[in-house]
């Protein structure tokens, strides 16, 4: 039963974005605020290595369709909410409570959203794709699914995977190309898809109408019932969470290295393998099992504790905004131990020339020295 129930967790960091919109002024932050206890929480979690044990799986799919009802009631409430009234008087007060809601509304966007829509469209039948599709516009992505399903999942770390974050890559600059060129893959999808039906880029039979028409639909849908404000805000946070989803893909497979067309190993993504990293993000940490079988439901991942784990989701994705602190603490020690315990002799020079790119020690041939160094000294 436990394993039924510790999905709804994503539903309560939801309800308490719901709820901090429905009680108006500083409540306005409760949702964002969840980001700093599931932190909290996460900094105490111990590994869970443990199997998901579902008899009935359809039960265990009901909190990923109830995500989907409390993101329109989130979007519901925010507009109600910024017709009704902030709840709070003077101009600070309302920037500060407005910054609130944005900053909600994007951490909510994100987190469990991203994790959600990962899930949904991976599945095969047409709800669960549609759904995906529906919450991935609101983090101003509908059909991420296309560069995900047919790029990503074939060149990860690779150059040719646009999610893709080489060695010497801060997040500033990742997230910006990485959105270009999924854009850009969705552009060529988009093109081979007229070459066959004939229908024009804007045409509705086409991706990109659909693309932008699931985007705008709900800062209208919004602003139509909160006013324009509340539906600009609505945009802001919907492209902002683009770009906080992309620092995310910058973390899950930072500068690991693959020969490209080789078969998925167990060394070929970072985990985050605590409590609360794999039920927050509906096992989207119990990565290299998704990478080796990706049709397998979120309850069926095994983790790997000989996988390359890295630490807590919270502490990475803070860290990555810091890039002295991302290269120094994380990055460059793990990718390290990478280099030296898990990657196959191919696999060590394309990380060299790696380093070498990023400017970054060729720590493979300071252990080759070693040995040499010491005979010579004896």
């Amino acid at each position: 039963m436990t394993d039924y129930l510790r999905y709804y967790l994503c539903s309560l960091v939801v309800l308490a974005g719901v709820a901090g919109f429905v009680l108006g002024g500083w409540w306005m932050w409760a949702g964002v605020g969840t980001f700093f206890v599931l932190a909290g929480l996460d900094a105490v979690s111990r590994p869970d290595h443990s199997l998901r044990r579902f008899r009935y799986p359809r039960l265990a799919d009901a909190p990923l369709y109830l995500h989907c009802v409390l993101m329109m009631a989130l979007y519901a409430a925010f507009a109600w909410r910024m017709q009704a009234g902030l709840g709070v008087q003077g101009t600070v007060p309302t920037v500060l409570v407005l910054a609130g809601a944005v900053a909600s509304l994007v951490w909510l966007n994100a987190v469990p959203n991203v994790p959600v829509a990962h899930e949904l469209m991976h599945r095969k039948d047409w709800l669960s794709r549609g759904l995906a599709k529906f919450i991935s516009a609101i983090f101003a992505d509908a059909h991420r699914d296309i560069p995900h399903l047919y790029t990503h999942h074939i060149h990860f770390d690779t150059e040719a995977d646009a999610d893709y974050a080489p060695r010497g890559t801060s997040v500033y600059p990742f997230m910006w190309r990485c959105t270009k060129r999924n854009f850009e893959e969705l552009l060529v999808a988009t093109r081979k898809r007229r070459d066959v039906t004939g229908a024009g880029l804007w045409s509705p039979r086409n991706f990109l109408f659909w693309e932008f028409a699931l985007l705008l639909s709900i800062p209208l849908a919004v602003g139509l019932y909160g006013g324009p404000l509340a539906g600009a805000l609505t945009l802001l946070a919907q492209i902002s969470s683009k770009f906080f989803l992309e620092a995310l893909n910058y973390i899950q497979h930072y500068g690991l290295v693959r020969v490209p067309g080789s078969p998925t190993r167990l060394h070929h993504t970072w985990n985050h393998l605590t409590w609360i990293d794999r039920t927050i993000g509906y096992e989207i940490t119990t990565h290299v099992d998704h990478h080796i079988d990706p049709d397998l439901r979120f309850d069926q991942l095994v983790p790997h504790p000989d996988a390359p784990q890295m630490p807590n989701l919270f502490v990475c994705a803070v860290s990555a905004f810091i890039p002295p602190l991302w290269f120094a603490r994380i990055a460059k020690p793990l990718l390290k131990d990478w280099d030296l315990r898990f990657a196959s002799p191919q696999e060590q020079q394309i990380a060299r020339e790696a380093n070498r790119k990023a400017g970054w020690p060729d720590w493979l041939d300071e252990v080759e020295a070693a040995p040499a160094a010491a005979m010579a000294g004896a």
